[in-house]
């Protein structure tokens, strides 16, 4: 029966690359068509030119995904993940994805361990994971952005100073200053020069990037827009704002890193101890892959370890 279902999952594994694989020649022809669609108009009914060409697309599991979640919340709210973890997947790549990781971890965890009891758990361990690698790459893109934006606002109070425009200034930080902060800027550039408002496309950096400084940043040049008033100063206030705010945040890193570095040796030790005893006394440990008791107590020990980790990271973790 094992290997029946593990036949069966090798079988949808095998689906699911050879889709992917298919979907992989589409993707710039689909980058292409929405580029000629942003930027150039549409085509009048009698003009002979046609650019069906470049509107062809192999149709996959990938693009069936794509359609079925498009234009839901799930799906707009996963993009938009992607686009602050600046992973270029599309919604229906990423459950592709995870449907592929799950399976691919089942198979080899019931496999090995030759048991679908160890196999069960591990698509939502891999679920876990995956979750675990987009956010880590959220949080490390959000600390590049936020460590390269006061020197981004002076360079944009600098240009104001020097008798230039916002917009001129804005356009100067996205061709001078380095990723991530390069992107978002040149997005608003974007924007603005495909027809979007300013405040519109202004504000879809802090959407986009989730940061209290943005926010401030954004907000104070809007409020600056319908009030007046020296924009120069304002931008000057908050640069020196911004990087109180970093003093504050390494000031508390660095008086946390006692507890935090404390939860992972906690949790490393019941790992260290279990394969220092595989070593030592195989026969001893092995009750824990040879016995359905022993696979229960080795999953309800990961599972409170995580769990023990997740809650002494959460009880050090401090929003200022």
């Amino acid at each position: 029966m094992i290997t029946i279902g593990l036949a069966f999952l090798a079988f949808l594994a095998v689906a699911l690359i050879a889709a992917s694989a298919l979907n992989i020649s589409s993707a710039r022809r689909e980058m292409l068509s929405q580029q000629i669609d942003a930027f150039v108009p549409s085509a009048p009914t009698e003009m002979p030119v046609s650019f069906d060409v470049l509107r062809t697309r192999r149709q996959g599991l990938t693009p069936s995904l794509d359609r079925m979640v498009q234009g839901t919340s799930w799906a707009e709210k996963m993009a938009l993940e992607m686009q602050r973890a600046n992973l270029p997947v599309r919604p229906g790549e990423y459950v592709a994805a995870v449907v592929f990781a799950a399976i691919v971890s089942f198979a080899l965890a019931a496999s090995i361990s030759r048991s679908l009891l160890i196999g069960i758990p591990m698509p939502a361990v891999t679920y876990l994971a995956i979750r675990f690698f987009v956010s880590h790459r959220q949080k490390t893109r959000l600390k590049e952005f936020e460590a390269q934006l006061p020197e981004a606002i002076d360079l944009v109070n600098t240009s104001l100073r020097a008798g230039f425009g916002l917009l001129q200034g804005l356009e100067t930080v996205a061709r001078d200053m380095p990723r991530p902060i390069k992107d978002e800027f040149s997005q608003v550039i974007r924007d603005i020069s495909v027809g979007m408002q300013f405040d519109e496309a202004l504000n879809g950096i802090w959407q986009r990037v989730q940061s209290h400084d943005a926010y401030l940043l954004t907000t104070s040049i809007l409020v600056h827009r319908t009030v007046g008033g020296n924009l120069a100063e304002v931008l000057t206030g908050i640069s020196d704002t911004v990087r109180a705010r970093m003093r504050l945040r390494d000031e508390v890193r660095a008086l946390t890193t006692g507890p935090r570095v404390s939860s992972y040796i906690v949790a490393g030790l019941p790992l260290l101890v279990f394969v220092g005893m595989t070593f030592t006394n195989p026969r001893y440990a092995s009750i824990f892959w040879t016995t359905n008791v022993g696979r229960i107590m080795l999953v309800a020990a990961v599972c409170l370890t995580g769990f023990g980790l997740f809650a002494s990271n959460r009880f050090v973790r401090i929003d200022y």
